[in-house]
């Protein structure tokens, strides 16, 4: 497999981060965006956190099509200590 787009702001490329789906024209996983979304941040603030260099409408993108069960990206639970 070399590369599928998915949707306008998601792809999976086997030569980029182990095949993990990314947003296009970076090396960021979706995953990471989305274990952000669960700590509470919004699109808005991954955006900024990612220095602009994902949009707050890919971010909605990944969202939504995994909330819609057309991907399926797997997040890390990382337990803390109360």
């Amino acid at each position: 497999m070399a590369r599928i787009e998915i949707g306008k702001y998601l792809a999976v490329d086997s030569r980029v981060c182990g095949g993990r789906l990314i947003f296009k024209g970076t090396r960021i996983p979706v995953a990471h965006a989305l274990e952000m979304a669960e700590t509470g941040y919004t699109p808005e603030g991954i955006s900024k956190q990612y220095r602009g260099l994902v949009t707050p409408d890919a971010v909605r993108e990944a969202q939504s099509l995994i909330l819609r069960g057309f991907l399926k990206e797997e997040t890390k639970r990382v337990k803390v200590a109360a």
